[in-house]
C-alpha cells in the first residue's frame, strides 16, 4: 500500500464522516468553533524504544498516544473536540498493524468525543514515532492554567501515583505478570477527561502527571510562586495495592513512584472550601481522589514528608527529554 491507499483505507474512517474533514481530501480541516469558546491546544510526540516498547502491539500504542494529550485538555478543564495525526513509520505498514491501530483509535474516539481532523503520514530514517495535536473547548476566560495556586489551597490528585512507574520496571525485568495492574497503567493510561468541567469550575490550578508527580507539582509551584508540602501515610497520599507491595518488597523505591511519571492523574490547587465539593465529584465519577498536602507561601519547591512527619531526602524528581 502505499500513503494515500493507507490514508482511505484506515485513516479516513477516523474523521467520522464530519464535513469539515473533507474525508481528509484536503491539507486543513475547518473547525468551526462555539460562540463563548476558546480553543484549547496540546501536542505530544511518543517515539518507539523511549515512550513505548519497540515491540509494543499497535493498539496499545494508539491508546497512549491519544490518551496523553487528552490528558493535557483534563488539565486545563477542556472537553475535546479534535485532534491530528502524524505518524512517522521505519518501514511500510502491514495491513494488520494498521487495523488495530485505527481500530482502537476509533474506539477512544467515541469513548472521549473526538474526531480525527487531520494529518500526516511519513516514513522515517529511525523508530516509529507517533504525534497527536489535540485540540479541546473551554468556556472564554475559565481555562485553567499552572500559575493560580494559592497558599493554603489543598493538594488533590484525582487518584493513585507510581503505577505506571512500577509497570515500566515490571516490563523491563519480566515481572509484568506479578504486577498486571501496574502493567495496564503503563500502557494505556486513562486522562481524568470527564473531570474537566470540576477542573474548571473549582481548581485554581492544575497539572497532569506526565514527568512524574513530584516534577509535576514543581511546575506549578515554581509558577504560582508557592510551595508545597506533601504528606505520605494515612492522611496523606496512599498508593495502590500493587504499588504499596512493590515499595514493601524494594522492588520499587520510593523516589521511583514520586517521580517517575506517565500516571496522567491530575494534581489540582482547590480553596478549602472548595475541597468537600470537588472530593464528592471525583467519586462521583469513579475516581478515587485525595488530598495529600497544601500548598504553602512560607516555603519553596516540593517537600515530601513519611507517616512519621520526617522529611524524606529525595533527589529525583521526574523525567527530563535532555
Amino acid at each position: 500500500m502505499h500513503e494515500f491507499e493507507i490514508i482511505a483505507d484506515y485513516f479516513v474512517a477516523l474523521t467520522m464522516g464530519r464535513e469539515e474533514c473533507a474525508e481528509l481530501q484536503d491539507d486543513a480541516a475547518v473547525l468551526k468553533i462555539p460562540k463563548g469558546y476558546e480553543v484549547v491546544v496540546s501536542s505530544d510526540t511518543l517515539n518507539a524504544g523511549t515512550h513505548f516498547m519497540k515491540d509494543e502491539a499497535p493498539e496499545n500504542i494508539a491508546r497512549k498516544a491519544l490518551r496523553v494529550s487528552l490528558s493535557d485538555l483534563a488539565a486545563c478543564g477542556a472537553e475535546p473536540l479534535s485532534y491530528q495525526l502524524n505518524i512517522a513509520y521505519p518501514q511500510r505498514p502491514q495491513a494488520e498493524w494498521l487495523k488495530a491501530f485505527t481500530g482502537a483509535l476509533l474506539a477512544d474516539q467515541k469513548e472521549f468525543g473526538v474526531f480525527c481532523s487531520g494529518g500526516d503520514t511519513s516514513s522515517i530514517h529511525g523508530a516509529l514515532s507517533v504525534s497527536i495535536t489535540v485540540l479541546g473547548l473551554v468556556p472564554e476566560g475559565k481555562a485553567v492554567r499552572r500559575n493560580g495556586a494559592k497558599d493554603g489551597d489543598a493538594v488533590i490528585l484525582t487518584g493513585a501515583i507510581g503505577d505506571a512507574s512500577l509497570g515500566l520496571q515490571a516490563l523491563w525485568k519480566g515481572q509484568e505478570k506479578a504486577y498486571p495492574k501496574a502493567v495496564g497503567r503503563h500502557r494505556v493510561p486513562e486522562p481524568r477527561i470527564k473531570g474537566a468541567a470540576l477542573v474548571c469550575e473549582h481548581a485554581r490550578a492544575a497539572v497532569d502527571i506526565s514527568d512524574g508527580f513530584l516534577a509535576d507539582l514543581g511546575h506549578v509551584c515554581k509558577v504560582s510562586g508557592v510551595g508545597a508540602e506533601v504528606h505520605l501515610g494515612a492522611n496523606g497520599l496512599a498508593f495502590s495495592v500493587e504499588v504499596t507491595t512493590a515499595l514493601d518488597t524494594g522492588f520499587l523505591t520510593m523516589e521511583e513512584a514520586l517521580s517517575g511519571g506517565d500516571d496522567y492523574e491530575l494534581v489540582l490547587a482547590v480553596p478549602e472550601e472548595q475541597v468537600k465539593k470537588v472530593l464528592a465529584g471525583f467519586k462521583k465519577l469513579g475516581f478515587s481522589p485525595q488530598v495529600v498536602g497544601r500548598f504553602s507561601s512560607k516555603i519553596s519547591g516540593v517537600q515530601v514528608f513519611n507517616a512519621e512527619d520526617e522529611e524524606l531526602p529525595l533527589k529525583a524528581v521526574g523525567w527530563q527529554h535532555f
